[in-house]
């Protein structure tokens, strides 16, 4: 027979002095905790009577609420009894929540189909690669929305760092996936803003070192002599157009056509943001466009021979999926002429854009310039960039200790 009863859980007393009213069901040693959405002063609350004192305002429509609610989890026992040889403490949380709180996966994985239908793939692969290492975790058992609490997300927190081995950022992004989906089935009123476990569970982050080259390392890298049109000649030229043109992704060189160049500009729909971008184009990028252009290629063909012919790229899957490749292959080969030029950094195609950045502000372009041309949603996420160049700016004075 299940045992249920009403307590304060005084361990989790927040910062205002309040704790947490809960339905404790106990069966065979198994017990299972079922909050109520009801905070109050320890002072207030009579654990012998489990109920809540006179001195506690309203306390007559909260006793009210609490017999009802303890009345609701043993008609719950009651039903799986007859239904249910044994029934087990998580059954009768199950059934209490099966109508108020969705099934946590089943509802996130529709809900990520949407990034899929716009055409956001990398969002789609993101939430998903997060929601499938969840779903691994837990092997088939059932886990509502109710069931991510506090603390679930401390285990699961301490699975994913010690026995997969996930950094700080990886944590951070698969916790920010389930964020979202639960903000999100709160504004649909599908689950109640009260039972959201990241109010209080703060997610954190690690900075990461931002790698880029130095007006001599950049001038090194181009002056590497690759085979002549051989695919290496073609990713040391794309990654030096970004290192001189905004510092364009690579998901956007890609697909650059010459529509997008106007013989001074250039213009596109950047990729990962939608931001629309119009970047003039220096000396030495439009030096590396005239390598490329052909008497036979007309305004709907990309500019650089990056994409494979013959497939259907308005699929944004397919789209994504080359555009992985091909930056997989280009890495190799920055890595390679890396290498070869004594450089020493661990760089990337994205080096390219952080090169961009650093190189545009010491040579004094405006900090919000610099934003709006790297197509950035926030002027924060350029000032990483200004601190890099302050930090090496005050490096520099260090002469003068010398």
């Amino acid at each position: 027979m299940a045992t249920l009863k009403l307590v304060l859980r005084r361990q989790k007393i927040n910062k205002s002095g309040t704790g947490p009213i809960y339905i404790r069901i106990t069966k065979k040693r198994k017990v299972r905790f079922i909050s109520l959405n009801i905070r109050l002063d320890p002072k207030h609350w009579d654990e012998q009577k489990q109920r809540v004192r006179r001195t506690q305002k309203n306390s007559a429509r909260l006793n009210t609420l609490l017999k009802l609610k303890i009345a609701e989890a043993q008609a719950a026992f009651v039903d799986l009894e007859l239904m249910t040889e044994n029934p087990k403490a998580k059954d009768i949380k199950d059934k209490l929540f099966s109508k108020d709180s969705p099934d946590f996966l089943k509802y996130g994985f529709e809900y990520i189909d949407m990034y899929k239908r716009r055409g956001k793939v990398r969002t789609y692969k993101r939430f998903r690669s997060a929601l499938n290492k969840l779903k691994a975790y837990l092997e088939g058992k059932e886990f509502l929305m109710e069931d991510m609490d506090i603390t679930f997300l401390k285990k699961y927190e301490r699975y994913i760092r010690n026995d997969l081995g996930n950094c700080t950022n990886t944590v951070n992004t698969d916790f920010k996936s389930f964020r979202r989906i639960i903000n999100e089935a709160i504004e649909l009123d599908l689950f109640p803003y009260t039972k959201n476990p990241f109010i209080r569970y703060k997610l954190g982050w690690e900075k990461t070192k931002k790698v880029f080259l130095t007006e001599n390392e950049l001038k090194a890298f181009e002056e590497f002599k690759a085979e002549p049109g051989s695919k290496r000649a073609l990713h040391q030229d794309i990654f030096t157009f970004a290192c001189y043109v905004g510092g364009l992704r690579i998901s956007d060189l890609c697909c650059l056509k010459w529509i997008n160049f106007d013989g001074t500009h250039i213009m596109c729909s950047t990729i990962k943001t939608g931001s629309v971008v119009s970047i003039k184009v220096p000396k030495r990028g439009l030096a590396i466009l005239e390598k490329y252009k052909a008497p036979d290629r007309g305004s709907s063909d990309y500019i650089f021979p990056i994409m494979k012919e013959g497939l259907d790229y308005t699929d944004p899957v397919t789209r994504q999926n080359m555009i992985n490749s091909r930056n997989v292959y280009a890495n190799k080969d920055l890595k390679f002429i890396a290498k070869s030029i004594g450089l020493g950094k661990h760089i990337s195609f994205h080096s390219s854009r952080h090169t961009w950045a650093t190189r545009a502000l010491r040579k004094g372009m405006r900090i919000e310039y610099v934003s709006r041309l790297m197509g950035h949603a926030s002027i924060r996420t350029t000032q990483i960039y200004a601190k890099i160049v302050n930090e090496d700016l005050d490096r520099a004075m260090d002469v003068f200790d010398e």
